[in-house]
């Protein structure tokens, strides 16, 4: 029989985010859904009828750059191991992330001509990134840079010199740093978060939003087609979802016999959605890649769609209501939802009906997904939905808690020595926050604190204050808060005041009270003009790293992925013998110093 769908009117309907709300001037197409009270039920074909007149057909957004303003920022093919909008763990990835053959030094060519508007030398983040502004409004930026050449280079040295630091932001006045067309104005390197040498490179609009570099005209070599791998069932209960964290769910293999079209995937009656599980592939399967369109219909009718191609910064958290955090916990693989909810702000898709489906005894739904790279390559599946009372029903286990306490404002409780404050806006939707006391793991003082489940994600930061004993009180300073994840312990910091230790959080899971009072080791690799020094910290991190001859302050560069502290003496010290001296702290304060007489020739 033909499957009813309550089908909401759509209305498109186009506004304007204030810099107010977000910091960046931004358009967005949203669908508004209202149903009409006389023609909201629509009767839709089964598989097998004759599609409707209006079937779906999906078109992608009209490209509006310039096909040839900017270059390829390298004089050689493009390859590439990061694409636009790639799902990463907490954000959306930004740009391109440009293969280097697993080595630094390669020449980072400017895409055009410009002025360099930002510069920042980081530990973390981009590393060394440069930001160039073009005449035509837009900004051009490079990232993890291994360092800078000519006039800028000296700028930047200049800097960290007359500031007297190695990590450092600078604004050149408009036109005091300019570059041309291809001018070679740094080397591609592996600093900052990156997990190996490649060039990070955005294009940015006037706006401030990250645009696809592939869609102003750069080529990339991309002859493998997307592929769809695993989709996600959710029945829609929202009870559920406040209590466990997401919705009864299953999930089943593009390979699967549903998807073979062997066995109809038959469902208890309810409304349905869906998510998908998907990878991307370019010229080898080596680099997983994320895909920028994808539509879902149900007997020919669109349920959802998706298209990004730009993005605002500051929603870049807002990924966690765009993927299912419970799925990449449970499975240790990112689905991203095939339905916009309610808390989702992002402007990306078009929807009817919520994106679900709402199937009776004996409906049937034939649902079609596509998924889209950039060039065009295409995977689909086809499935079939039956409403059936004996069919699957979908579970998901309750967790397991000593307390539990429903966060649907502003809510704040205490739990043995444990207060603990959420906010309003750090959470997407209403959940029941589980609380539990575990025994105290190696290094801790305190017992372990469940505190909650870190599938459960945070927009903006908890408060987290720990009554500390008296016993506890002579390391003073020295006390913080550290978070386990398996047999890996994280340092999360705090501050003493009074018996309150106070740390702030954006993520749940297992916490406990430690403390920190061992100085970082300094091990010498290198001594001379050139120097080179291994600084390892066993817990809150390294903080500060000073150099110094005769007491005057001299750059050192610091590299955390390989504990490295490296630089050169200048050559405007002359000859003679001086003291040298490396002093390195970490964030509890806890000091170390390396000091030895030096002959320079």
């Amino acid at each position: 029989m033909g499957a009813l769908f309550l089908f909401a009117t759509c209305k498109q309907t186009t506004h304007s985010v204030t810099e107010k709300e977000t910091g960046i001037q931004a358009d967005a197409t949203e669908m508004e859904e209202k149903e009409r009270p006389n023609d909201s039920k629509i009767t839709v074909p089964s598989s097998g009828q004759k599609a409707p007149a209006s079937a779906y057909v999906f078109k992608r957004n009209n490209n509006p750059y310039d096909q040839s303003y900017f270059r390829n920022p390298f004089d050689s093919t493009l390859y590439v191991s990061g694409t636009f909008c790639e799902l990463r763990g907490n954000h959306f990835h930004a740009g391109l992330d440009i293969r280097t053959g697993g080595r630094q030094g390669w020449k980072v060519l400017a895409a055009a001509s410009g002025y360099v508007e930002r510069i920042k030398v980081s530990t973390g983040g981009y590393g060394r990134v440069v930001y160039i502004r073009h005449p035509n409004g837009f900004t051009t930026v490079y990232g993890h840079l291994q360092k800078f050449n000519g006039a800028l280079a000296n700028y930047v040295k200049d800097a960290q010199y007359t500031q007297r630091t190695f990590e450092i932001e600078l604004f050149p006045k408009p036109g005091q740093l300019r570059v041309t067309k291809g001018q070679n104005f740094a080397m591609s390197g592996n600093t900052g978060g990156s997990g190996g040498p490649h060039l990070h490179f955005e294009i940015r609009n006037p706006r401030g939003q990250s645009t696809n570099p592939l869609l102003h005209g750069l080529k990339v070599k991309d002859n493998l087609k997307p592929e769809i791998k695993r989709i996600s069932v959710h029945r829609k209960d929202k009870e559920s979802l406040y209590q466990t964290g997401t919705y009864p769910y299953t999930t089943f293999s593009k390979w699967s016999e549903y998807v073979q079209n062997t066995k109809t995937l038959n469902l208890q009656p309810g409304a349905y959605s869906f998510g998908l599980f998907t990878d991307d592939y370019f010229t080898d399967r080596k680099n997983v890649l994320g895909i920028n369109y994808c539509w879902l219909t149900a007997n020919d009718q669109l349920l959802y769609t998706y298209q990004i191609e730009k993005f605002n910064f500051d929603q870049g958290r807002y990924i966690y209501t765009h993927t299912d955090p419970y799925l990449k916990w449970k499975e240790k693989k990112t689905y991203f939802r095939l339905f916009k909810e309610s808390y989702n702000p992002l402007p990306y898709y078009r929807q009817r009906q919520k994106g679900e489906i709402r199937i009776q005894h004996g409906d049937s739904v034939r649902m079609k997904l596509y998924i889209q790279d950039y060039v065009g390559l295409t995977d689909s599946a086809t499935w079939t939905v039956v409403g059936d009372t004996a069919g699957k029903q979908l579970r998901v286990a309750l967790p397991t808690y000593e307390e539990k306490h429903r966060v649907t404002g502003n809510t704040s409780f205490t739990f043995y020595e444990w207060a603990i404050s959420v906010p309003k806006k750090a959470v997407y939707h209403p959940f029941d926050f589980t609380l539990g006391i575990g025994k105290a793991r190696p290094n801790a003082l305190s017992k372990t604190l469940q505190m909650h489940y870190n599938y459960t994600p945070l927009h903006t930061y908890i408060n987290v204050d720990y009554t500390v004993p008296a016993k506890w009180l002579s390391y003073g300073e020295k006390l913080c808060a550290i978070s386990f994840n398996g047999q890996r312990t994280y340092y999360e910091g705090g501050t003493l005041n009074g018996n309150k230790l106070r740390f702030k959080t954006r993520s749940l899971g297992e916490y406990a009270i430690s403390f920190d009072d061992e100085s970082p080791k300094i091990t010498v690799k290198k001594f001379g003009r050139k120097f080179k020094f291994r600084v390892t910290e066993n817990l809150s991190g390294i903080d500060q790293i000073t150099c110094s001859i005769d007491d005057k302050w001299i750059l050192a560069e610091y590299e955390p992925k390989t504990n490295s502290v490296w630089g050169e003496i200048p050559s405007w010290i002359k000859g003679g013998e001086y003291e040298f001296k490396l002093i390195v702290s970490d964030h509890k304060k806890n000091r170390s110093e390396y000091k030895r007489s030096i002959l320079l020739k």
